[in-house]
This record gives C-alpha cells, sequence and structure tokens, in this order.
C-alpha cells in the first residue's frame, strides 16, 4: 500500500526515474575550495582606489598639451610634382636611347629581302585560289609595256601545230570568245 501512495517518495522516483530531485554538475566539488577563498579573499581588499587626481588637473591639461606639441613642430620639405619631374626626366631619356638602339640593332637590322623565291608554294597557291585575275587588270597593269612580236623568238610554233588548235576549237566557242 505503501507504493500506492501518490505522495510517496518511492512512486515518484518511480514517476521520475531518478533517485533524487538534485543534481549537481560534473566537477563541481573540485575547484569549489579555490572559488570560495578568492571570494574570501577579495572582501579583505579595500574598497578605494589608489589613485587621485592632483586638483585642477582637467583645467590645465589643454594648455601643456598644446605647449608641448608647438615647441616641437618641425619643418616640412615640400617637393613639387615639377622637382620630381626634373629628377626623372635624365632616366626617362636614358632608357629610351637604350630602347631606340636596342630596336635598331635587333629588330630592323634583318638582311632578309622578300622576293617570290622566299614565298612557299602553298602560299602561293592560296593567293592565286583566294584572288582572281580577269584579262582587263592584267590589261590594266601592262597597258604601257605591250609585248611584241620580236619578242617570242624563243618560241617555236609550227604551223601545222597552230592548225590543230584551231580545229580542235569549237566554232561557236571561238566566236563567244572574240565578242
Amino acid at each position: 500500500m505503501k507504493n500506492e501512495i501518490k505522495n510517496s517518495e518511492s512512486y515518484i522516483r518511480h514517476k521520475v526515474g531518478t533517485a533524487t530531485g538534485f543534481s549537481t554538475p560534473s566537477n563541481y566539488f573540485d575547484g569549489l575550495e579555490e572559488v570560495i577563498n578568492a571570494k574570501i579573499s577579495e572582501e579583505k581588499f579595500s574598497k578605494e582606489t589608489g589613485f587621485k587626481v592632483p586638483e585642477n588637473y582637467f583645467d590645465t591639461i589643454e594648455d601643456s598639451i598644446l605647449a608641448k606639441v608647438s615647441s616641437t613642430k618641425k619643418k616640412t620639405k615640400v617637393v613639387t610634382f615639377k622637382q620630381r619631374i626634373f629628377k626623372i626626366i635624365p632616366f626617362v631619356a636614358a632608357a629610351s636611347i637604350m630602347l631606340f638602339i636596342g630596336l635598331n640593332s635587333f629588330v630592323f637590322n634583318t638582311n632578309d629581302t622578300l622576293t617570290l623565291d622566299t614565298l612557299s608554294n602553298n602560299d602561293l597557291e592560296y593567293w592565286l585560289d583566294s584572288n582572281t585575275l580577269s584579262t582587263h587588270d592584267i590589261a590594266s597593269i601592262l597597258q604601257d609595256d605591250i609585248l611584241d612580236e620580236n619578242e617570242f623568238y624563243f618560241t617555236d610554233i609550227k604551223n601545222e601545230s597552230l592548225e590543230e588548235y584551231i580545229n580542235s576549237l569549237d566554232s561557236n566557242t571561238f566566236w563567244n570568245d572574240l565578242n
């Protein structure tokens, strides 16, 4: 019957699941003695501060600081932009001369001349493929240098070859080309 009383200790332990209703943090009693001794020591200290401000200190502090600052005033040297530029000009001139000499001797002093022989065959083929020349373009370039018959003396064209060529041409194409 004692176990069934609602206000009994065993009934409460059974419902709550703990042995008692109080608990302490872990390691609570390990440092407790030092904490209590520190509190007692603090109570023995005096409540007064050990520092005193002299009388009229805040009235005269501003004057004493200004006196110290104004007496140690240094003259500052002012360097103008114009003076800086005049100091830098010789270095800039020397650097530009060295750059000019270096570029002339290394970059512009090349003895390679460009000719048709220096171009590769691929470059020539690409140019010919991408640029179409018409007879009008060729005629405008060579209009002052019209070739003479005597300039073809090195060629040997036989009459039979010429006749064969003319006969091989289609007559319609030939007349269209002439027009």
